[in-house]
């Protein structure tokens, strides 16, 4: 025992002064790069990556994660959110334009290792579930229910409307066919999506892609098997993870996600592929992400940009993000804390690539986290390594000239400007900066899901039926203690807005239809739409007008419109995001990022009102064509004070008050020249084209 002991401790002290000194080495070598890294660090600060947007991509992600995981609870779906990747890491650019990675945990499994005892209790809506590492590579495992034979049981005693629809779903599959054996495709099986969104959809690993939008649905076990232990007990210099970071990293768990191994290898055999499921250590992959500072990420940046411009054109997604990221991972383990400087950040890029390069020469990239992984099994050819290899090579050894080439977020252009000393300052302030562009784009709309385009191509009673099952979810939940989601409550209202208005829009369509029907369906529309108006945001109140109007209450819509005026006022002297557009800062994207995200999230639901598609029905008929000139699924975003003067002049005018009519198509007119159209303000055309409709109902045309 003693002679292992000092021969790892003799491995580690060979390993530290190995690293260190290759650091060193490349260091003495490049210390004419001082000033180059310099003005790169500049550069990426204002125009791709800085500490303020790293922490603002951050903080908008974490609280996403948290609004959805509460709106997926209110509605039935026993699940949690994650999203991990560039966008939450904070390692994107808008030049990159970045997927987003989102990964919806299953709570309906419970899962226990096979070295463990089976939990004494489980919830009476959880399904116990094995997972056995024996016999399987080392990031795969085989899944097995507990006790089959009780499933018929259960199935029998359950309530299809109000037990969890994951839970509900999964019963229906018959598992006493498998002996208890999961496959990995019954993941794809429960996501119930119709036949046109999987027509668009496309499988990418264990990832359902469609519209720029990564889903992963995925078990969870709280143990770590014991390849995932790795991480902890092999040899390092110690510096990085910390002591600290690796206590934390153990509580994390690991998801499992549907993916067997890569059926090019022989990793297993085919029979055996679709009962293997891919082990995940994302949390702990993003814990880590997040203790690095600013230089370790700008570096990291650089090489996504390096492999976007240069090897993505040949390799495709083979040469994935994810062996960069784990070159990364390995080079600021090895290589001591203080190498890692503003004025040394070529060198930083150069570590990470000489390591990648290393690893494409022994033909192995091992995984940082789990044991005995090579994560180019089934990526590349035998005779395609020396090719990498060798184009590896030729980068490192021209990495300047590579990077000031780089065309993404237009970094060699400026960094070309600050080597000729055009007055460097003045050019900085010609462009916005990159924070600037993210806090418009995250304030200006939002992003968009497949929500609205799953519920569009469903048949009206379809969407009814929906409207009124999920409204059975949401009673039930909203009646319910919040626990720690209370500070999200402000989502959950809005959620139940737009809810409220998807059950009206399908009331409506069936109405246009000539479908006669109770008015218990609208009635709890209207219901709901109460209830959502009780978190006070002017959002809400606008878009139950919105409903109002289209289904002609004109006076009860009329009794908003004086309280939304008041309300839009008040709000435009604090409102920092309304502020933001009608005077556009550097300084007022910097005093958004800071809030805090529920005053940023308000202020934003103040200013714009988005309109998925299925709420079609609920706007007038004028914008619901301006919505189908684009594609099903982007649905519409308008800003709320131009929207309400045009409701304001629609509503007086079929109410013939040609007074307060004037007025609103006035307050219209001005707003218009207020508000001046920027490369950011996107809802500006669509209040122009409010406008111009307005002046033709007048028959004004001239005036448009």
């Amino acid at each position: 025992m003693a002679r292992n002991s000092r021969r790892k401790e003799k491995h580690t002290i060979t390993k530290k002064r190995n690293a260190w000194n290759t650091a060193k080495d490349l260091e003495i070598d490049s210390n004419d790069d001082n000033e180059f890294s310099r003005k790169l660090s500049r550069v990426l600060d204002y125009f791709a990556v800085n500490e303020d947007l790293i922490q603002f991509r951050r903080k908008v992600n974490i609280h996403v994660e948290h609004e959805q995981t509460l709106i997926l609870k209110s509605i039935g779906y026993n699940r949690r959110l994650y999203i991990f990747g560039s966008q939450v890491e904070g390692t994107t650019t808008n030049g990159m334009m970045s997927d987003l990675d989102i990964l919806q945990r299953f709570d309906t499994f419970r899962l226990f290792l096979d070295s463990e005892n089976p939990p004494s209790q489980s919830h009476d809506q959880q399904v116990v579930i094995k997972v056995s590492t024996n016999g399987c590579a080392s990031q795969y495992c085989v899944l097995t229910i507990i006790d089959p034979s009780t499933l018929a049981i259960r199935l029998q005693q359950l309530d299809l409307f109000r037990d969890p629809v994951d839970f509900v779903d999964f019963f229906r599959c018959v598992w006493t066919q498998t002996n208890g054996m999961i496959p990995h495709k019954v993941m794809f099986l429960l996501r119930n999506h119709p036949p046109a969104i999987l027509k668009q959809a496309k499988r990418h690993g264990p990832a359902e892609s469609l519209w720029r939008i990564d889903n992963v649905y995925a078990c969870y076990c709280k143990s770590l098997p014991k390849q995932c232990k790795f991480v902890f007990e092999r040899p390092r210099p110690g510096h990085w993870p910390s002591e600290k970071m690796l206590s934390k990293a153990k509580k994390c768990g690991v998801f499992i996600v549907p993916m067997g191994p890569p059926r090019s290898t022989n990793i297993c055999t085919y029979d055996n592929f679709d009962y293997q499921w891919r082990i995940s250590t994302n949390l702990t992959e993003r814990l880590f992400m997040f203790s690095l500072d600013t230089v370790h990420l700008k570096a990291y940046v650089l090489t996504k940009m390096i492999r976007k411009e240069l090897f993505i054109p040949i390799y495709r997604d083979r040469l994935s993000t994810f062996h960069f990221k784990t070159a990364f991972f390995f080079a600021v383990e090895t290589i001591r804390p203080d190498v890692w400087r503003k004025d040394n950040l070529i060198n930083c890029v150069k570590y990470i690539l000489v390591i990648l390069r290393r690893f494409l020469t022994r033909r192995n990239c091992p995984h940082f986290t789990i044991e005995n992984v090579n994560l180019f099994d089934g990526k590349f050819e035998r005779h395609e390594f020396p090719k990498l290899v060798d184009t590896f090579t030729s980068v490192i050894n021209s990495l300047r000239t590579k990077i000031e080439h780089i065309q993404m977020d237009h970094i060699g252009m400026f960094l070309n400007d600050c080597n000729a000393k055009q007055n460097e300052r003045s050019k900085y302030h010609t462009n916005v900066s990159a924070l600037y562009k993210t806090v418009c784009n995250v304030f200006q709309g939002v992003i968009h899901t497949t929500k609205g385009f799953e519920s569009s191509v469903l048949s009206v009673n379809m969407r009814i039926g929906v409207f009124m099952h999920e409204s059975i979810h949401l009673e039930t939940y909203h009646r319910a203690p919040l626990d720690e989601y209370r500070k999200y409550d402000y989502a959950l209202h809005n959620y139940m807005s737009g809810h409220a208005s998807f059950g009206a829009s399908a009331y409506l369509e069936q109405t246009t239809e000539g479908q006669k029907n109770t008015q218990y369906c609208i009635n709890k529309a209207k219901q709901i739409f109460k209830q959502s108006l009780k978190h006070d945001i002017i959002g809400t109140y606008m878009r139950y007008a919105s409903f109002l109007f289209c289904n002609r209450e004109y006076d009860e819509a009329c009794n908003y419109f004086e309280f939304l005026e008041k309300q839009i006022e008040e709000d435009k002297k604090s409102n920092l995001i309304y502020q933001l557009f009608v005077s556009p800062s550097e300084s007022l994207a910097l005093q958004i990022a800071k809030l805090s995200w529920e005053q940023s999230s308000k202020q934003k639901k103040s200013f714009v009102l988005i309109f998925e598609t299925e709420e079609a029905m609920c706007i007038p008929e004028f914008l619901r064509c301006e919505m189908y000139q684009f594609r099903f699924g982007t649905g519409m975003c308008v800003q709320i004070e131009p929207y309400l003067y045009y409701l304001q002049y629609r509503t007086y005018r079929l109410l013939n008050q040609e007074h307060k009519q004037s007025e609103a198509l006035l307050k219209l007119t001005i707003f218009t020249k207020i508000i001046k159209p920027t490369q950011f303000n996107s809802h500006f055309d669509l209040s122009l084209k409010m406008l111009m409709h307005c002046l033709e109902l007048e028959q004004k045309k001239e005036s448009v």
